[in-house]
């Protein structure tokens, strides 16, 4: 059975493990060391680093509701009429602060960035070995620790607090920021300023990016972090700043590093399941053994499994016919009797037997994005429209050149976005970051106007972490009082 802690706000570190075990929330105590006071030489190094990607597996982060909700809460997806039970409540914007969904998943996020602390406290001494090659390795899982907590904590601001424009200069609250792990007290943070914690987030990634370089490491997956992995999500991240500059450089350093090619058009829909296929810059990998079964991504998408969530009438009509990006939703009959006929099966992730697809987090299609919206801000108009162009007519061999510019441009890479990252986890960040009122779909064509600025489109902090922390009682997100 696993073990379930309240890490957030109240720290009684919920990682425990043992070298040899890829997940060591999965101990028995006896059995179990604590995380801090096992990493003392590389194999305690390694095994804590692979216990943090372990953990980014699970159904309440990547496993499922990462990639799940902003399509759900959003304009591309909703739960069908008849549905296993699971997020109704988000889907249909009545979420509260005790709902379990979110605690699960507030809990997880923090699990993960107390374990990527751990790392990064004990690693640099580790560094330090007398074989080359070990003190490579081991700069490098520090650096990998350094960016997977800047990608947890720029989840969790997605997730529950407003981005980063919301206020003139972010002074609206952001995030806890928990940077030290110690098992033998309890932490009560309160809630930094979005400034702060984007200043947070930048610093992680840079110290990342510093650690690689120093490290002079060679190794290059796309499951795990490496310098070029990195670089790519200081873009998005300063994208979400509106650091048009910062952004335009660092997707520019990956889409120019040749490390990345997009998957050609015959090939997008077949090898974009793949995994470490020639696009895919970040990924979080999955195996037989890793087996999520139920809980897994695919299994709310196929009408094998649950099948409760369908894409939207809106986004399947956004695609043309030739578009090959189309294939990845199929019309068809929801499973069950009284379901949705017809209805619009998502087919991105539908593997409920193996369990072994690996869900994407960044692709290079993405870093063409970020580029062209950023150099559209930047008054790099032709710039932008061919990189716009590049991921046009990858999906669509009949898509017209670009030719818009100003706020036309920024609405044509907008949709862009909509169609290429469809059900990964995007839409609803990207209409929250760039204003954007929206229309939400539910079932029986019922409908629930979302303007921009809204409350709910955020998500509420758990009323357990109000409860345990007094730095943070009064701080709940506007909305949810």
């Amino acid at each position: 059975m696993q073990k379930k802690y309240t890490y957030g706000i109240l720290v009684l570190l919920a990682g425990f493990f043992s070298a040899c075990s890829k997940d060591f929330l999965d101990q028995r105590p006896d059995q179990s060391t604590e995380t801090g006071r096992a990493i003392t030489d590389l194999p305690g190094l390694r095994a804590a680093i692979n216990g943090v990607y372990s953990l980014m597996q699970d159904e309440n982060y990547y496993g499922r509701t990462m990639p799940l909700l902003p399509d759900l809460r959003s304009d591309n997806g909703f739960i069908s009429i008849i549905n296993s039970n699971r997020y109704r409540n988000q889907d249909q914007y009545i979420v509260t602060a005790n709902d379990q969904y979110t605690t699960d998943s507030w809990n997880q996020l923090y699990a993960v960035v107390a374990n990527a602390n751990m790392v990064i406290m004990k690693g640099p001494k580790i560094s330090l070995l007398p074989s080359s090659a070990d003190s490579t390795e081991a700069k490098q899982i520090v650096a990998e620790a350094y960016a997977l907590r800047a990608l947890v904590f720029f989840d969790i601001a997605r997730m529950f607090a407003q981005p980063y424009n919301y206020t003139p200069g972010a002074t609206h609250m952001g995030i806890p920021i928990v940077t030290v792990t110690n098992v033998d007290s309890v932490q009560s943070p309160s809630r930094s300023s979005m400034k702060d914690t984007y200043a947070q987030i930048i610093s992680d990634l840079t110290a990342a990016i510093s650690g690689f370089e120093g490290s002079k490491s060679t190794e290059f997956s796309s499951g795990r972090i490496n310098i070029y992995s990195a670089k790519a999500l200081l873009s998005r991240i300063l994208l979400y700043k509106e650091d048009w500059q910062g952004a335009a450089r660092y997707a520019g350093d990956v889409i120019q590093s040749g490390k990345y090619a997009l998957l050609p058009n015959e090939k997008l829909v077949s090898d974009f399941k793949i995994t470490n296929n020639n696009e895919t810059v970040f990924e979080i990998i999955n195996t037989a053994v890793d087996n999520r079964n139920t809980d897994g991504l695919s299994y709310m998408f196929s009408q094998d499994g649950y099948g409760d969530v369908l894409a939207t009438n809106n986004i399947y009509n956004i695609y043309q016919a030739t578009d090959v990006r189309r294939n990845f939703l199929q019309k068809g009959k929801r499973s069950g009797n009284g379901g949705e006929d017809p209805a619009n099966i998502i087919t991105k992730y539908k593997d409920v037997n193996t369990f072994t697809e690996s869900i994407k987090v960044m692709r290079l299609a993405e870093l063409y994005l970020i580029h062209a919206e950023a150099a559209t801000h930047l008054g790099s108009t032709a710039e932008a429209q061919a990189d716009l162009e590049m991921v046009t007519q990858r999906a669509d061999h009949n898509a017209p050149p670009v030719t818009a510019t100003g706020p036309a441009l920024l609405d044509a890479i907008l949709l862009e976005r909509r169609k290429e990252l469809a059900f990964e986890g995007h839409r609803l960040f990207d209409l929250n970051r760039t204003k954007r009122s929206f229309t939400k779909f539910l079932a029986s064509d019922k409908t629930i106007q979302v303007s921009w600025p809204s409350t709910k489109v955020i998500l509420p902090i758990p009323q357990r972490e109000l409860d345990a922390n007094p730095n943070i009682r009064n701080q709940q997100n506007e909305g949810y009082n």
